[in-house]
């Protein structure tokens, strides 16, 4: 939990309530975080003085709670809480309204200069919303003692290399070592089949990578970009600054003082409201999320550089399109899937046999749930002759309608 606000602890017995229950505190500047029922038995005596009440969500409930015993409780079993939120916050608990960007950030500058005093500190900047927002906050806290490391591993969206080069390296003056390594990726993948092994062969090789990169900076301290989405789906508490000796996947022989997290208690509009206050641009503030291994798993089964440019490409107009016609406010994530499908086509009165690109578009509150975008035919059709007109070997394109659940939001 940050210090120096109090917190209103959700335990969560299931049903899929406790997130909207902890966005509506939020947006009341009240800081909460969310438990589970098992953590929270095992843990409730070690939580602290900064806890000033419990909200029990869904079917349970709570043995004894030990210290916290004394605890204003309010129950919540269905969708229409917010009517009781309020007296309980300001009237039962007298919670205080102080859970601010602004104060967020001053907050978070000056726990990081206490904790990285002098030293090094490395982040690893995929130019997505997080990494740059974490970026900007460090670099606001040490300034050049932080070094950014950019790997274009040629699996990126048109123009976004050269666009993280101009941002941060010319515009915000931050020390950036920008690493080419697309031939490298991409003969290591090129023919792997498997979605997982096409992961686990791009970690490997971005592992090797930023451990040269790591080695030649000898920092201190790393920067992941961590958020609370994250900290709920893996259990974990949320300090922001915590010790750890080495990072998910990397080496043990890449060793570091401590990892700084500093938006580990943030949901994803929370990040981006920081980074609008540090002065990032649209463009980048409100990007859409991309996974770290990029359009290589975007790219179904076998991964060549022609079915990679042809969904560049196709990527390219759908998200033109969707901007253009003013849409991109309303859509959470939108991209194309190159389905590695071919079928029997006509161009200019010739058989073809090309791809199939698949386009999505979902609307989500905080991506652990997700609905499909119910664009007008009128649009989909547009973009569909557009990207059959304009990219090469693609003789048919296709919208997917599933939420998530079933599906996740990724193909692969």
């Amino acid at each position: 939990m940050p210090e120096h606000h109090e917190t209103i602890l959700i335990v969560d017995f299931g049903g899929g309530l406790a997130r909207s229950v902890v966005h509506a505190i939020r947006d009341r500047q009240v800081y909460s975080e969310v438990i589970s029922c098992a953590r929270f038995e095992k843990e409730k005596a070690s939580l602290g003085d900064a806890v000033r009440g419990l909200v029990l969500v869904g079917d349970g409930k709570l043995e004894a709670a030990g210290g916290l015993v004394e605890l204003p409780v309010l129950k919540i079993t269905n969708p229409e809480f917010e009517a009781s939120l309020d007296h309980f916050l300001f009237e039962v608990c007298h919670c205080r309204r102080d859970w601010t960007v602004d104060a967020y950030i001053e907050e978070s500058v000056e726990q990081i200069r206490q904790t990285v005093g002098d030293k090094k500190v490395l982040c690893g900047l995929s130019g997505g919303v997080d990494s740059s927002v974490s970026a900007m906050l460090v670099f606001r806290a040490v300034g050049e003692q932080l070094t950014c490391v950019f790997v274009d591993h040629g699996f990126m969206r048109k123009n976004e290399p050269e666009r993280v080069k101009r941002m941060f390296s010319g515009e915000y003056n931050i020390p950036l070592v920008f690493v080419d390594a697309a031939d490298r990726f991409i003969a290591r993948i090129e023919g792997e089949l498997d979605p997982e092994l096409k992961r686990k062969a791009i970690g490997e090789e971005f592992i090797r990578i930023f451990e040269d990169e790591a080695n030649k900076v000898r920092a201190d301290f790393l920067v992941q970009g961590t958020i609370y989405t994250d900290v709920i789906e893996s259990g974990e508490d949320g300090k922001v600054v915590k010790s750890h000796h080495n990072v998910g996947g990397l080496p043990d022989r890449i060793q570091f003082e401590g990892i700084i997290e500093p938006l580990r208690v943030l949901f994803k509009e929370e990040v981006r409201e920081v980074g609008r206050k540090l002065g990032l641009p649209s463009e980048m503030v409100d990007r859409q999320p991309f996974p770290g291994p990029g359009l290589a798993i975007r790219c179904l089964g076998g991964v060549t550089r022609e079915k990679l440019e042809i969904l560049r490409e196709a990527d390219a107009i759908f998200r033109e399109e969707i901007e253009k016609q003013g849409y991109r406010e309303a859509v959470s994530q939108y991209f194309a899937v190159m389905t590695g499908l071919q079928s029997v086509g006509v161009t200019d009165g010739a058989r073809t046999y090309d791809y199939t690109i698949a386009l999505r578009a979902v609307k989500t509150d905080d991506f652990m749930a997700a609905n499909p975008v119910e664009f007008p035919w009128s649009f989909l059709r547009h973009v569909t002759e557009r990207i059959t007109t304009e990219v090469p070997h693609v003789s048919r394109v296709v919208y997917e309608l599933t939420g998530k659940p079933p599906a996740t939001i990724e193909w692969e």
